[in-house]
């Protein structure tokens, strides 16, 4: 996700800035990315699986659980909404060029930031109080829930990741 986040800042940072364009077919490839694969693969693997063990085993977490659930259900809408301001953009022309920049970026530092909790915070606690025995249940309950995930979907998202950081045609 970070990588993808970086690539999507980069895309747009110097727009605007010596003649520089954006590429509107990249760019929706990467929005399209960020609003499927949190919301099928990583959120749905977090908030049925790891967050309900984590609540179990460690209380004090669980405000900050329910902070990091809130932005997962907020996370699709944000994307919808930078995705319409894109087309804005495009469609409108160049004087909504500013309001979509600033709408990535709000979105891209809070996606940063919910990523730094959980991986600075969230799991380092959680390794504390979860068991050898708790992470190979979450272990296999993952491989589970990923198996049973549509493979055509999945595999299209790693060809579509593949194609975005390769700066292959999208098409």
């Amino acid at each position: 996700m970070g990588t993808i986040l970086g690539m999507l800042r980069h895309a747009v940072k110097s727009v605007g800035k010596s003649g520089q364009t954006v590429d509107f077919d990249e760019v929706r490839a990467m929005l399209f990315y960020l609003d499927e694969v949190p919301a099928k693969v990583h959120h749905v693997t977090e908030s049925e699986l790891l967050f309900p063990r984590i609540r179990e085993r460690c209380h004090p977490l669980r405000p900050v659980l329910d902070r990091l659930q809130s932005e997962h259900d907020r996370g699709e809408l944000a994307v919808r909404n930078l995705e319409h301001s894109l087309v804005t953009w495009q469609v409108m022309g160049d004087t909504h060029r500013e309001v979509f920049k600033l709408m990535l970026n709000g979105y891209i530092d809070n996606y940063l930031g919910h990523m730094d909790v959980e991986e600075r915070y969230v799991l380092p606690v959680a390794m504390d109080y979860l068991t050898e025995s708790d992470w190979q249940e979450l272990n296999d309950a993952f491989k589970i829930q990923r198996g049973s995930l549509v493979g055509s979907m999945t595999q299209g998202h790693r060809e579509l990741f593949q194609k975005i950081v390769s700066n292959q045609p999208l098409s």
